[in-house]
C-alpha cells in the first residue's frame, strides 16, 4: 500500500510538472524564441547531468555503431520534437499544446506496430481512433480557425509524432 501511495504521488508530481511546462513555455516564448528556449533548457539540464555522470563515474565512451541511432534520436526527438512543440505552443495556447501532445501514446502504438512489428489488434486500433477523435473534438473549432492557431496545431501534431517516434 505504501508503494502504491508513493507511486501515485510521484505520478501526480510528474503530470503536474509536465502540464506546468506548457504554461511556462507559453509565457516564455513571448520573450525568447522557441529555438533559443530549447538551447536554454538543454544548457540547464546539462549541468546536473554532467555532475551526476562524474559522481557515478559513468563512461563517456559511445560505441561507433551507436552514433547513427544517437544522432537520429537527437534530431528527431530532442530537436525537432521540442522545437515544434514550443513553436506550436507559441502560436496556440498551453491547453492546445497539452491536449495535442497527449496524443503521443496513440502514435507510439502505430510506431510499435510499424517498427517493432508488434501485433496490431482491434483494441489497439480502437485506442488510436478514440484518442485521435478525442483530440480533434477538443481542439478543432470550425468557427474559429485562425491561421496562426492552425499552424500551431500542425506544429504540435508534428511534435507528438516525432516524440512518439523518438520514444
Amino acid at each position: 500500500m505504501r508503494n502504491l501511495l508513493i507511486g501515485s504521488l510521484l505520478l501526480s508530481l510528474a503530470g503536474s510538472i509536465w502540464g506546468a511546462m506548457f504554461i511556462a513555455v507559453r509565457l516564455t516564448v513571448g520573450v525568447i524564441t522557441p529555438v533559443a528556449l530549447v538551447w536554454l533548457r538543454y544548457g540547464v539540464a546539462l549541468v546536473p547531468l554532467v555532475l551526476i555522470m562524474l559522481y557515478q563515474k559513468t563512461s563517456w565512451k559511445i560505441e561507433r555503431k551507436d552514433w547513427k541511432l544517437l544522432l537520429i534520436s537527437a534530431l528527431t526527438g530532442q530537436t525537432l520534437s521540442i522545437v515544434t512543440q514550443e513553436s506550436g505552443t507559441m502560436l496556440t495556447s498551453a491547453q492546445m499544446g497539452s491536449v495535442i501532445t497527449a496524443a503521443t501514446p496513440a502514435f507510439m502504438v502505430v510506431f510499435g506496430c510499424l517498427i517493432l512489428h508488434e501485433r496490431f489488434n482491434f483494441s489497439r486500433l480502437l485506442s488510436v481512433v478514440l484518442a485521435t477523435a478525442g483530440v480533434l473534438l477538443i481542439v478543432v473549432d470550425p468557427e474559429n480557425l485562425q491561421t496562426g492557431s492552425l499552424l500551431g496545431g500542425v506544429y504540435l501534431f508534428v511534435a507528438a509524432i516525432t516524440w512518439a517516434l523518438y520514444s
